[in-house]
C-alpha cells in the first residue's frame, strides 16, 4: 500500500532506486541487524514517512526547497529520514553522523550502489566541528534536552533545528530548559501521530 503511495511523490527513476534501497535494507538487515522495519513497514515508516517528514520540514523552515540546502541528519540508521528524501530530492547537500559502524558500513555501501552523493561522518555528532548546515534533523535519536546539547557547537545564526518525534514529545519539552522549541503536528494518513520540534537559532 505506502509502496504505491511513494510511488505518487516520485518520478519512475526515483522510484526504482528506492526499490533497490528497500531491497538492500532487507537483505543486509539478515546478516547484520540494522533495523526493526521490513516489508510494508518499511516502505509505510521508513520511506514514505521520511519523506513525508523531510518535506514538512522544508516547509516549516522558510528555507527554499530549490536552493542548496545543507542538511546533516544525526544518527540516521539505514539512513532514515534523510536517504529517501535525498533520492527524491537530489539538490540537497546531505550530511549524516553516525557512531555505529555496522550502520556506516551500509551507508557507504548503498551510496556506492544507489550512486547517490552525501557526506558520512562515522562518529558522534559532537565530535563534529562544522557549523555550516541550514538544516539539522534527528529522528528517534535521543530526547529533547540531550538533542539540544549535543548540537549547540555546531550551531549558527543560519540553523533550523527540526528534530521529530512522538506524543511524548510534550514530556521532554517540560524537562528541557531553556530550549523553546515549536512542537507542530504533521497531517498524514500513516495511522500515527508525528510532531516536529523545531527552533530557528539567534546567536
Amino acid at each position: 500500500m505506502y509502496k504505491q503511495k511513494t510511488k505518487l511523490f516520485v518520478s519512475e527513476t526515483q522510484f526504482a532506486k528506492l526499490e533497490k534501497y528497500a531491497a538492500l535494507i532487507e537483505s543486509n538487515n539478515k546478516k547484520f541487524n540494522l533495523t526493526a522495519f521490513s516489508g510494508n513497514v518499511l516502505w509505510k515508516e521508513g520511506i514514505f514517512e521520511s519523506i513525508l517528514t523531510m518535506n514538512f520540514i522544508i516547509s516549516l523552515s522558510n528555507k527554499k526547497k530549490n536552493s542548496k540546502l545543507k542538511i546533516l541528519d544525526i544518527g540516521a540508521g539505514v539512513g532514515f529520514p534523510s536517504i529517501p528524501f535525498l533520492i527524491a530530492n537530489s539538490n540537497i547537500e546531505l550530511t549524516i553522523s553516525e557512531s555505529m559502524q555496522k550502520r556506516c558500513w551500509f551507508l557507504k555501501d548503498i551510496s556506492e550502489k544507489l550512486d547517490i552523493r552525501f557526506n558520512l561522518i562515522c562518529k558522534p555528532v559532537q565530535e563534529i566541528s562544522n557549523k555550516n548546515f541550514d538544516i539539522i534533523t534527528a529522528r528517534a535519536v535521543a530526547n529533547l534536552e540531550k538533542l539540544d546539547k549535543i548540537t549547540k557547537k555546531i550551531q549558527s545564526p543560519e540553523t533550523f533545528l527540526a528534530f521529530i518525534k512522538g506524543p511524548k514529545i510534550f514530556d521532554e519539552t517540560k524537562k528541557c530548559r531553556n530550549c523553546n522549541y515549536k512542537i507542530f503536528e504533521l497531517d498524514n494518513d500513516l495511522n500515527k501521530t508525528i510532531f516536529v520540534a523545531t527552533k530557528k537559532i539567534n546567536l
